[in-house]
């Protein structure tokens, strides 16, 4: 299978479900698509993120070589079209990130999270992400909870509200159990 002819053939959620399944079955077909996502035209990128943001939930651990590269393509300055940043922070709710890159990693959904521009998918993945980066540190608890207060507070959106009912509980419970009243 061409998997570029592939992805601009057709945007749909049942193209999207074939492709995710085409590339989980190899690294090659996996790698064809991390190279459309980081090289390819605006358009291929946008696509090749909707791919990528499934295929996170099934090969994780696939991502991790290419973590910093994932990073970067986070980062709201990078000029990408949103899909990229959503795929990214969906991503890491399931990548084991290591020590060494979990200050960026943290930073990089702390950032995503208290932008009050990037859509609200965005914003609640990179809460889910930053939560699982921050459970074993209080004090990163206790800034996350910050921001993701201040998040809530300036969203109308039932999806955010929705995942910061089952995130911040979470921080609530890590910041009580540690750090002192």
């Amino acid at each position: 299978m061409d998997l570029r002819t592939e992805l601009l053939r057709e945007h749909s959620a049942r193209q999207t479900e074939m492709l995710t399944d085409y590339v989980c079955l190899r690294h090659a077909h996996f790698a064809e698509l991390l190279d459309l996502f980081f090289h390819g035209t605006p358009r291929e990128k946008q696509l090749a993120a909707d791919v990528l943001a499934m295929a996170s939930t099934q090969r994780a651990a696939w991502l991790l070589p290419h973590l910093e590269s994932l990073l970067a393509a986070a980062q709201p300055t990078a000029g990408h079209h949103p899909a990229v940043r959503r795929a990214v922070a969906k991503a890491l709710q399931f990548i084991a990130v290591p020590e060494e890159w979990q200050v960026l990693a943290f930073d990089t959904c702390l950032g995503l999270l208290a932008a009050p521009a990037e859509p609200v998918a965005i914003r609640a993945y990179a809460l889910s992400a930053a939560t699982r980066l921050a459970l074993p540190y209080p004090e990163l608890s206790a800034e996350l909870l910050a921001v993701a207060e201040k998040a809530l507070a300036t969203s109308k959106s039932a999806a955010m509200r929705s995942r910061a009912a089952r995130e911040m509980p979470k921080l609530r419970t890590a910041v009580r159990e540690v750090l002192p009243g």
